[in-house]
C-alpha cells in the first residue's frame, strides 16, 4: 500500500494497522524496528513510548472508542504534516495545496513569508497562509469527532548529557558500529541508490559497503556536477570505484523551467526552486531505485556551530538569538522591505525575525552548552522548514531513506562531547580507521585526502594554483552554482523575465514590473559580482510561481 502515484511523484509507502480500538494509518517507513505493525500497537496501546518510534514516516490514528483523531508527526519531522481549520471543518493532510484548498484558508501570512524572504525557510509553524499551519516535530495531536484541536503534546525533547567516561578513540568505535547498523536498515530490500557528493556524509554512508558485498548489484550511485571535469563528479567517480559500485556521471543541464510545476509540487514552494538540483534526474533515479539514501544533516550532527569557545551557561539568550540570526538571515535585505515591509502593520522585518527566534527558543528545554543547543535549535527549524522540503524531491523518483535522521543517531550525539565533532574530527577519524580507501580520497573542501587534513598540502596547492591560471589564460569561468546554469543562457532570462515580468502576475501585487524590471536587469548586468544578487532573483522566482500555481489556480 502507498499514498497516490503518478508519472511525477512516487507515493509513500502506508500500511493500516487495526485493534479493535483503533484504526492507525501508517504513512512512511519506521527503521530498526522488525514489526512496524506491532510497534505501532505497543504505542497505541500504552505499552510502548512514541519515541520509539524512529523513522521517516507519519503516523495517523482513529480512536474508535472515543471518536477522536491523533496525529504523531516524527521526532525530527522529516515527513511533513498541515493543519488548517476554518471553524467548521478541519483538514489534516501531507500536501499543504490540498489542505488549504479543503478549507478556503488562503490569506496570505505576512509574518509567514517575512521568515520565509529573510531566512530562506518558513519559521516556527507557519506556512504561505495565515489558516495553515505545519504540524511540528515530535508532537502527538488529538482533535475530537468534530475537528476541534483538543491536545498538543511534546512527546520527545532534546537533551545533551555528554559521556565523560567514554574516551575519544571509543566513541569513533562507537559511532562505527552504530552506523554500521543504521546503515543496514537503510539499505534493506530493493534497489538502493546512493548520491554521492565531493563531501564526507555521503562518503560515510558508502564506508558501510564493503566492495565484495554479496548485494552489489541491488546498489546504485550517482553523481551530478556543473560540467564534464566537475570536481565534484570526479570526486565521486573515485570513492563509487573504491567500492565497485555501479556509477553514473550527470552533468546539470538546463532544467528549472521545463520542470518548474514538478518542483513546486514537490517542495510545495517552501524552498527557493533552485536548490532542489537532483530534479534533474528524478527520472533516472526512477529508473534506477526503489529507495535513494539522501545523507543530508550529517554535517551538522558531525561538526560544531562556531560555539566551541562558550562554556556551558556563559552566554544569555539575547547573545544566542544574535548568533542564530547571523547563520539564518539571508543577503538583500531589501526583500524584506520592498515586501514584507508594508504588509507588517508597522511591524519592522528585522523585529519579526528576531522575535520568531527569541520565541522558538524559548519551547527548546534548556541546554547549557550553547554549541548543542544551537544545533537542536537549527534541526527543528532549519531541517525541519527547509532540508526536509528539499529532501521531497527525491520522491520524484523514489522514496528517501534518512540515515542521519535515524533517532539512533541523534541520541547518540547527545552524548557525544563537542570538541569531538568540532571541524569534522570524529567524521574524518572514522574514515581513517574504517575506510581508508575513502580517505585517501581528496575531500572537496581542501583539495586533500583526509590523512593530511590539518597538514599543509603542496601539491593540492600547487593543483589549484593551476587550475585557476587555466582558468584565467582560457578565460572560462568554473560553474558553481545551479542558478548559473538555470539563468545565465538566453532561454533562462526570457523564462525569468516570464515569470517575473508577464503582464497579470499576481506578484505585481505585491511589487512593480518597474522595480523588477529594474532587479532583473542589475542581476544581468553582473551576476557575478555579487554572487549574493542571485538571492532575490531566485526567492521572487520561486514565489511569483508559487502565487500563479496556489492562487492564481484557484482564482481560474
Amino acid at each position: 500500500m502507498s499514498t497516490s502515484e503518478s508519472n511525477e511523484w512516487r507515493g509513500s509507502p502506508a500500511s493500516l494497522v487495526r485493534t479493535s480500538d483503533w484504526a492507525a494509518w501508517l504513512i512512511g517507513e519506521l527503521y530498526g524496528i522488525s514489526n512496524p505493525a506491532q510497534a505501532v500497537i505497543d504505542m497505541l496501546k500504552g505499552q510502548a513510548p512514541a519515541d520509539g518510534l524512529n523513522g521517516h514516516f507519519l503516523l495517523v490514528a482513529l480512536d474508535k472508542r472515543a471518536g477522536e483523531l491523533h496525529v504523531w508527526t516524527g521526532r525530527h519531522a522529516t515527513l511533513h504534516a498541515y493543519l488548517a481549520t476554518d471553524g467548521a471543518r478541519t483538514a489534516v493532510g501531507s500536501f499543504m495545496p490540498a489542505v488549504a484548498a479543503a478549507t478556503g484558508r488562503v490569506d496570505l501570512d505576512w509574518e509567514g513569508l517575512t521568515s520565509f524572504f529573510g531566512f530562506g525557510f518558513f519559521a516556527a509553524d507557519r506556512t504561505h497562509f495565515t489558516g495553515v499551519r505545519i504540524l511540528r516535530p515530535a508532537t502527538h495531536y488529538r482533535f475530537d469527532g468534530r475537528g476541534r484541536l483538543l491536545a498538543e503534546e511534546r512527546y520527545w525533547r532534546w537533551h545533551h548529557a555528554p559521556d565523560v567516561s567514554r574516551s575519544y578513540d571509543e566513541t569513533v568505535e562507537e559511532f562505527a558500529g552504530l552506523f554500521a547498523s543504521v546503515m543496514r536498515d537503510m539499505v534493506v530490500g530493493g534497489r538502493i541508490a546512493f548520491p554521492i557528493s565531493g563531501g564526507l556524509d555521503s562518503r560515510s554512508t558508502i564506508a558501510t559497503i564493503p566492495a565484495g558485498h554479496s548485494d552489489l548489484s541491488r546498489f546504485w550511485s550517482f553523481s551530478y556536477g556543473y560540467g564534464h571535469d566537475s570536481i565534484e563528479t570526479e570526486i565521486a567517480g573515485r570513492v563509487a570505484a573504491a567500492r565497485s559500485l555501479p556509477y553514473t556521471q550527470f552533468t546539470i543541464e538546463p532544467y528549472l523551467f521545463d520542470r518548474l510545476d514538478q518542483i513546486l509540487g514537490a517542495v510545495e514552494g517552501f524552498q527557493d526552486v533552485t536548490m532542489a538540483r537532483q530534479a534533474a534526474i528524478t527520472d533516472a533515479i526512477h529508473c534506477n531505485a526503489d529507495r535513494v539514501i539522501a545523507a543530508h544533516w550529517g554535517d551538522v550532527f558531525l561538526d560544531d556551530m562556531g560555539l566551541t569557545a562558550y562554556p556551558p551557561g556563559s552566554m544569555a539568550q539575547d547573545q544566542l538569538v544574535d548568533k542564530v540570526l547571523a547563520k539564518f538571515c539571508k543577503p538583500y535585505g531589501r526583500l524584506l522591505d520592498i515586501l514584507c515591509r508594508p504588509r507588517l502593520g508597522g511591524s519592522n522585518p528585522e523585529q519579526v525575525l528576531r522575535g520568531f527566534i527569541s520565541d522558538e527558543m524559548n519551547r527548546l528545554k534548556v541546554i547549557a552548552e550553547p554549541d548543542f543547543f544551537v544545533k537542536a535549535f537549527k534541526t527543528e527549524q532549519w531541517s525541519a522548514r527547509w532540508t526536509t522540503a528539499s529532501i521531497r524531491m527525491y520522491q520524484a523518483g523514489a522514496f528517501p531513506r534518512l540515515p542521519f535522521y535515524d533517532t539512533r543517531i541523534s541520541d547518540f550525539f547527545s552524548t557525544v562531547p563537542t570538541e569531538f565533532v568540532a571541524g569534522r574530527r570524529l567524521q574524518i577519524d572514522y574514515l581513517k580507521r574504517y575506510a581508508p580507501d575513502l580517505a585517501a580520497v581528496a575531500w572537496q573542501e581542501t583539495g586533500s585526502n583526509l590523512f593530511k587534513v590539518g597538514q599543509r598540502d603542496p601539491l593540492a596547492l600547487a593543483r589549484r594554483a593551476f587550475n585557476k591560471g587555466r582558468r584565467m589564460v582560457s578565460g572560462r569561468r568554473v560553474i558553481e552554482r545551479n542558478w548559473e546554469v538555470q539563468f545565465l543562457n538566453p532561454n533562462g532570462r526570457r523564462s525569468l523575465e516570464r515569470w517575473l515580468l508577464q503582464p497579470g502576475l499576481l506578484l505585481h501585487d505585491f511589487i512593480s514590473p518597474k522595480r523588477l524590471a529594474d532587479e532583473l536587469e542589475a542581476f544581468y548586468a553582473s551576476p557575478w559580482a555579487d554572487v549574493n544578487r542571485s538571492y532575490p532573483t531566485s526567492m521572487l522566482l520561486t514565489f511569483s510561481a508559487w502565487l500563479e500555481g496556489q492562487i492564481g489556480a484557484a482564482r481560474r
